[in-house]
Formats: C-alpha cells, sequence, structure tokens
C-alpha cells in the first residue's frame, strides 16, 4: 500500500516516521491478536513495555527486522508477513499561503504491505 502524509516544514521528520513505523507495527500485531493492548498505548513503549514486547515476540514466533536505513520487515516462523520501506520526502511550496512560515511543507511517501491487506 501507499499513502502520503503532509507535514509542516519544521516537522521533526525523524520522529513522524518513527511513529508511521510503530503504528504499522501494532496493527499487524493487532490483527494477528498478539495481547498488546495492555502495555502498547498511543504515547509509545518504555523500556520494560519494550522488554513484554520482546517476550510476546518470541512466544508467538515473530521477528521484527529493523534495519539501520529504515527498512522494516516482519516475519512470522520465518515467513515474510510484512513489510515498510523507507520513507521518501518531497518538499512542496504552497503559493496560496500568505504567511512564509506555512508556505514550505513535505510530502512523506510511505510504500508497506502486508499480507493481511491482502486478503481483505
Amino acid at each position: 500500500m501507499k499513502s502520503t502524509i503532509l507535514l509542516n516544514s519544521n516537522e521533526n521528520l525523524k520522529q513522524i516516521e518513527e511513529e508511521e513505523k510503530a503504528r504499522f507495527v501494532k496493527s499487524i500485531l493487532e490483527i494477528m491478536c498478539v495481547p498488546i493492548e495492555e502495555f502498547w498505548q498511543d504515547e509509545g513503549l518504555s523500556v520494560q513495555d519494550k522488554i513484554k514486547l520482546r517476550g510476546l515476540l518470541s512466544a508467538y514466533s515473530i521477528k521484527i527486522i529493523d534495519d539501520s536505513d529504515g527498512h522494516l520487515q516482519f516475519f512470522v516462523e520465518n515467513e515474510l508477513v510484512g513489510e515498510w520501506n523507507k520513507p521518501e520526502y518531497k518538499m512542496k511550496k504552497d503559493l496560496s499561503e500568505i504567511d512564509p512560515n506555512k508556505k514550505l511543507y513535505y510530502e512523506m511517501h510511505v510504500n508497506y504491505w502486508s499480507i493481511f491487506d491482502e486478503e481483505n
């Protein structure tokens, strides 16, 4: 699937990228009925929550490989079930905007897939 997210030019792009990637992982885990709701809230994971998550991933034979370049692969019992590619960014200019601080913005183009998307 592909999607586009519009961001202000002063946004922390790395933080937004990590939040979107975490949303992708959380959605797959929820579809797979992995019991994460008791500790995974919208504000992120604490160190203890990450330890709980690692234990659950191991119990469900799930591996999440997150490359340093922003590419993420999601495996269940060594079968690739989802993938998140590093987003591409395009800087745009809104000529109709009066405020010069708001004229520039980013388009974040996200490309990801999971076997659950194909089934729906």
